[in-house]
């Protein structure tokens, strides 16, 4: 497994303190701002406005069960270098195999440019003074072009891309929390934050706070659901962010690296384990509170914070009517007239433009961290690959880039123009066909965990149980969707 001529030692992890754990976090921090644009943004308050808070406790398990996977997933780089992926290889049916199930289960999701098209939602009501109806689906198309295309431009900046995605959401998490704070704190009364809250304890409700089977779209929920905080293969998009930063023994493998700024980086494809003796098992725990930080605090609490404080604005701002008759963005763009009424004609440039940053961020993230994951599988899975790349595996990153690009383009063009779907849609079709990728996540965690991680760094039986009830927990809200889509069942 490992390599002789490297140092198996494990690298030493930051110091304690508050600034140096802070300068150490990076992978939570991007995926928690791609989770703040997708699910606690629109999908979760629209299916809330639709069917009430009851669901909060839905959302907070799913925290708990990504938040718990985030970290074991994270384990495996900083143990041997290699992202999780490639662990995975080693089952059946083996690298080539799985560097195409994982390509099908990822880019079928993302390719559907939904947050593209969301953005450019805002911006077009940002120009239009209103949200945009039929007659304005060519702006719209001409926003969401622009959108595609500068999101492509941030990915070929950067010396390092993991680095690049980090910068950028920092100040947009940022960005959108105090938005939506300073909104809550101003329209929200202490009766709406009771009401959402008792949706914590919704599992004590008849069907567990799930309306019944004549009035539930399973679509709906399961998307807003399966994106809380994040969604399909944010395991496997940790795992490589993880990779990239450089943590534990991943310094030793390389990372991916930029056009614009960037030089070419030698990725290694062997595992780089560290020999399990007393000091290096001082500097694993050390790590994994690195890990856990990010995971547990930034990946997943501040998402579900944002998401308690976007439900409660909704539940504030909208009455049950106005909820009924909006999706999608509307929710947002409602909710940013509403405020208005508060907070001046201002509130509606602030939440607009928060929210099309915010969603800006989701779609180029979204196209990196696939595109990264589907060139790590077939990099790790084939020297021959590595050798059509010349060694250098931004050929492969862009190839695949510029393939996204223009599937989602033309999904694109093909919706506003030709009314193939909405953006809200687009939005819960991706989510809803990721929930497969993201409901076999967990058993193959557990398999990792105690077929390749030594005895030592094996989780407690407790996260075990956690990661068994995770693929429950997914694999009912997928065999719910495909009972409704497929055979008209609703349960």
């Amino acid at each position: 497994m490992g390599s002789s001529d490297l140092n198996n030692d494990l690298p030493p992890p930051p110091p304690p303190g508050f600034l140096s754990y802070l300068k150490a976090l990076g992978p939570g921090v991007i995926m928690a701002s791609l989770a703040i644009g997708s699910g606690e943004w629109i999908l979760f308050p629209a299916a809330v406005a639709a069917y009430g808070p009851q669901l909060l406790w839905l959302a907070a398990f799913s925290c708990l069960l990504q938040a718990v996977l985030g970290v074991e997933s994270m384990k495996y780089p900083v143990y041997c270098g290699q992202p999780v992926h490639k662990a995975y290889q080693k089952l059946p049916p083996g690298p080539f195999g799985w560097a195409w199930i994982w390509t099908l289960l990822l880019f079928i999701p993302v390719m559907w440019p939904s947050w593209a098209i969301a953005s450019a939602t805002a911006i077009t009501a940002l120009q239009l003074g209103r949200l945009p109806g039929p007659q304005d689906s060519m702006l719209l198309l001409a926003w969401g072009i622009v959108a595609l295309v500068i999101g492509i431009l941030v990915l070929h900046i950067g010396w390092k891309i993991q680095r690049t995605l980090e910068i950028i959401s920092w100040p947009l998490i940022i960005l959108l929390f105090t938005t939506v704070l300073i909104g809550v704190v101003v329209a929200a009364k202490p009766s709406d934050w009771i009401d959402v809250l008792s949706g914590l304890g919704g599992f004590l409700s008849e069907r567990g706070g799930l309306p019944p089977p004549g009035k539930i779209d399973w679509i709906a929920i399961s998307g807003a659901i399966a994106y809380i905080p994040a969604g399909f293969g944010f395991n496997l998009m940790l795992s490589s962010y993880a990779r990239d930063k450089g943590w534990g023994m991943a310094s030793k493998i390389g990372y991916i690296s930029a056009v614009i700024g960037g030089r070419k980086v030698e990725l290694k494809a062997e595992e780089v384990p560290f020999r399990i003796n007393e000091e290096n098992m001082k500097k694993w725990k050390r790590w994994l509170m690195i890990l856990r930080i990010d995971s547990w605090i930034v990946f997943s609490l501040i998402t579900f914070i944002t998401l308690i404080m976007t439900t409660t604005m909704a539940h504030a701002l909208l009455t049950p009517e106005q909820a009924a008759s909006l999706r999608g963005f509307g929710i947002a763009a409602a909710q940013a007239q509403a405020l208005a009424t508060y907070l001046g004609v201002a509130a509606w440039f602030v939440v607009l433009l928060s929210g099309f940053w915010i969603l800006f961020d989701t779609q180029w993230g979204l196209m990196d961290s696939t595109t990264r994951v589907i060139v790590d599988n077939f990099w790790l899975a084939s020297e021959n690959v590595r050798k059509f790349a010349k060694g250098d595996p931004r050929r492969i990153y862009y190839l695949i880039l510029y393939i996204m690009f223009f599937v989602s383009l033309i999904i694109m063009i093909g919706s506003l123009v030709y009314g193939w779907a909405s953006p809200y849609m687009l939005t819960l079709i991706g989510a809803n066909l990721g929930l497969l990728a993201l409901t076999i996540a967990y058993p193959l965690q557990i398999i990792v965990n105690y077929k390749y991680m030594p005895k030592e760094l094996r989780p407690s039986p407790i996260t075990t149980l956690i990661l068994a009830c995770g693929a429950i927990f997914y694999g009912f809200f997928l065999a719910a969707v495909i009972l409704q889509t497929i055979f008209g069942v609703k349960i």
